[in-house]
């Protein structure tokens, strides 16, 4: 009779800190996503108006906006990533405008934290560099490289006196470059990321578990 009540009042001590990993995960909806997404939200908005001072032509500018929308896409998942980028964004041009804002710029941008979330969730090499790295290419790939210099270079008319290539090797040439300023900036945030519980698990194959089973 005494063991069963020692039974019965003795916590369970594995589920009691998987509770608590669970409490702060950055699950959607939740007081900590929501928090985190204003967060980032915030420092987007401030990288975008520190790019704004810093645009050197009105298709190239200095940004580290990156480092943020890669980060929130990677924590947030597509839905925060992508709300992250469209919120910096537009308020970014509202606060300082710069012209009237262009829908396509918006679209790209905002694509940038869905292929960014995408990518770094379904990478199958389990290693946060490398997965940080793999969807900071994909996005500057195609958001950077691709869908917002079309946008630039039609509204811009470039088109009227020059190909695409002959526009990105003139004025877009350089964003790759800044974009490997970003991703290495992201890089080295995991450690900071790792201790705050903001990156999701690396998730396990199937082959991984029937070698640890194995082992």
């Amino acid at each position: 009779m005494i063991n069963n009540q020692q039974e019965i009042a003795t916590p369970d001590i594995n589920n009691t800190k998987a509770r608590k990993v669970r409490s702060h995960s950055l699950t959607f909806g939740t007081t900590k996503w929501l928090t985190y997404a204003g967060v980032y939200s915030a420092l987007a908005i401030a990288m975008k108006l520190i790019g704004q001072y810093l645009t050197l032509t009105p298709s190239f500018k200095i940004t580290l906006i990156y480092v943020i929308w890669l980060m929130a896409s990677a924590t947030l998942g597509a839905i925060g990533g992508s709300a992250v980028c469209f919120t910096s964004d537009v308020l970014g041009a509202i606060i300082v405008p710069k012209g009237a804002m262009n829908p396509y710029l918006i679209i790209g941008n905002v694509l940038y934290g869905i292929i960014g979330a995408l990518v770094f969730r379904y990478f199958p090499i389990k290693n946060y560099a490398v997965k940080f790295i793999a969807a900071g290419i994909a996005c500057t790939l195609f958001c950077t490289c691709i869908a917002n210099s079309l946008a630039l270079f039609y509204s811009y008319k470039y088109y009227q006196t020059l190909t695409f290539w002959q526009y990105f090797v003139a004025y877009r040439a350089l964003q790759p470059v800044v974009a490997i300023i970003n991703i290495a900036i992201t890089v080295g945030m995991i450690p900071l990321m790792t201790r705050l519980n903001l990156l999701p698990p690396l998730r396990k194959t199937k082959k991984d578990g029937e070698e640890n089973n194995d082992a």
